[in-house]
């Protein structure tokens, strides 16, 4: 079967390397903002908001009077015929599955902020012009809190086979590494930036030079060729995106309501990716135990672990516009457009990596194993890497995807409505801003989006139903479609393929102007493919198992809104 992978090919070993292999998957690359980074900050599905909003899948392009409206379509603002406050809080319960055994945490329940804001009916009139209306608020639009781990035994290939062979490409490991200091003192100045996990991986043990006089001899020398390879993988991210927005909506004749809205994203993501390998060569006693030897090497890896931080903080701006017509007074039709948000980004990164040993013939003079024969870099200073920091005049910026949207919504008196909502976004559209890498945007990021990327089919279908006057029954649902050409595309770090949502919910009206809403919603989101790490070159693939991953959240809100 033909394999697809995106990834800005040996951007992390330079340009000369391009021609001569590729590297990638989860666990590289993580020095600088990937399109898979863009891609998921790209991916706000205005499935939040207020409650009533919630409940009915977002399908709010046609309809108003929500809060919700001033991020999906901010024509909605015009139907409002009186002030509005109200403020959602949410409690989240989000879930994870891998297609291997599980390991460490896989659950995330936390509590967040949906939507707070109001609506100010600054004019009523008599004439062609009926109302305008002011809003202010915050909407939370995507949810970047997920726990995923797993582990997988029996295998072959080790992340030191990418690392070495990264190392084989670059011609910049000349003198940055093996005549570094390898058990001495350590000058992190003399390494690449993109070169900082190879680094660690030659102090953790996990690869060395078999040839000091040939930069291109980089193998896991003390991993023999028949080990049993263990990998421990977890995914910790921590964060949102929210939209803060500044509205205006008209009402003109009861019949055309138009809208704009000027939105400010706050985007923060703090993703933890946590890493080991713990070798096996079959069965033995004492420092051999658990199946760690006999190996019939000099010196025998045990494990080895890395663990990469990474922050992503900034702004983004946008703007929107839209429209609602009722062409009898039971139907709307509405449209928006949402131009891309440019996004400002700081983006930070480190990394720390630990290895143990076991010495079964000690005929190296640089290496010290204790009294026991082990050999670890516990206490090692230098096994963290400086932090790589890009702020700042020296950050990252990228626009999102366009975005449309097209809604009809049909009421049945006071008894109820149902809508129906469809969205295009092009992702395709993505484009490079600012890089400060140096790296040429239109051949590493822009020619990535354009050739692999389409435009993602979005529907919402909302109901709602009142057999009292003061009781109101909800529900939605909603699918996302895939953003790639080729659904068998692997990107540089998984990001969410295609969602499918459910919503219910039912509102009350406690009193005069005072109204309670409660909504529970359920996304299942399917994760692109994606490997721990894999290396290609004229000699073959070092690849680990592929992966998949599917994270489903359980949203509970309830908004308190008042009237007036």
């Amino acid at each position: 079967m033909k394999r697809w992978i995106i990834i800005l090919t040996a951007v992390s070993v330079t340009g000369t390397a391009a021609a001569q292999g590729q590297a990638g998957g989860l666990l590289l690359d993580k020095d600088l903002l990937m399109p898979s980074d863009m891609i998921e900050l790209s991916q706000t599905q205005f499935n939040f908001g207020t409650a009533r909003a919630m409940a009915m899948a977002g399908a709010f392009t046609s309809l108003g009077a929500d809060l919700s409206s001033m991020s999906i379509n901010p024509a909605g603002l015009g139907m409002y015929r009186h002030n509005d406050l109200s403020i959602t809080p949410m409690m989240s319960f989000i879930r994870a599955e891998s297609n291997a055994d599980p390991y460490g945490r896989n659950r995330r329940d936390r509590f967040s902020m949906a939507n707070i804001g109001g609506v100010a009916n600054v004019y009523e009139g008599s004439g062609k012009l009926v109302s305008v209306n002011f809003g202010f608020g915050y909407n939370r639009i995507a949810d970047l809190n997920y726990d995923y781990s797993y582990q997988r035994w029996g295998q072959q290939a080790t992340v030191g086979d990418a690392y070495a062979r990264m190392l084989n490409w670059s011609d910049r490991s000349k003198n940055g590494f093996y005549n570094n200091g390898g058990s001495g003192n350590w000058n992190w100045d003399r390494v690449p930036v993109e070169l900082f996990n190879a680094a660690l991986a030659y102090r953790g043990f996990l690869i060395d030079q078999t040839d000091p006089n040939d930069p291109a001899t980089w193998k896991p020398t003390w991993v023999g060729n028949d080990a049993d390879i263990a990998h421990f993988t977890s995914m910790r991210s921590r964060g949102s995106i929210g939209e803060y927005t500044l509205s205006a909506g008209l009402n003109i004749d009861n019949r055309f309501y138009l809208g704009a809205t000027l939105g400010i994203q706050s985007v923060y993501q703090h993703k933890y990716i946590d890493y080991g390998e713990e070798f096996f060569y079959g069965g033995g006693t004492g420092a051999e135990a658990d199946g760690h030897g006999p190996s019939g090497l000099d010196y025998q890896l045990l494990w080895w672990k890395l663990n990469q931080d990474v922050v992503i903080d900034g702004t983004g701006i946008n703007f929107k516009l839209g429209f609602v017509y009722r062409p009898f007074a039971n139907l709307r039709i509405g449209a928006a457009i949402h131009t891309p948000t440019y996004y400002a980004l700081d983006y930070k990164f480190q990394s720390a990596a630990a290895g143990l040993a076991y010495a079964n013939n000690n005929t190296d003079s640089n290496v010290t194993p204790d009294s026991d024969g082990f050999i670890s870099t516990a206490g090692d200073p230098n096994m963290t890497s400086p932090l790589v920091a890009y702020e700042g005049a020296n950050n990252w910026s990228f626009v999102s995807p366009t975005r449309l949207l097209f809604g009809a919504s049909y009421t049945f008196g006071n008894r109820g409505v149902i809508s129906v909502d469809y969205e295009r976004d092009w992702y395709n559209g993505i484009r490079m801003k600012n890089n400060p890498t140096g790296l040429d945007s239109d051949l590493w990021y822009n020619d990535t989006f354009r050739d692999n990327f389409k435009g993602a089919n979005i529907l919402r279908v909302g109901a709602e139903f009142k057999p009292l006057p003061a009781l109101a029954l909800r529900a939605g649902f909603g699918y996302c479609g895939s953003m790639l050409k080729d659904d068998k595309t692997i990107l540089a770090s998984p990001v969410i393929r295609q969602t499918t949502y459910y919503g219910a919910g039912v509102g009350f009206v406690l009193a005069r102007g005072v109204l309670l809403d409660v909504a529970y919603q359920y996304l299942s989101s399917d994760l692109t493919d994606y490997y721990l790490f894999y290396a290609e070159d004229n000699t073959g693939m070092a690849e680990s198992a592929r992966y998949s991953t599917s994270i489903n959240r359980h949203n509970v809100a309830v908004t308190l809104g008042f009237r007036f």
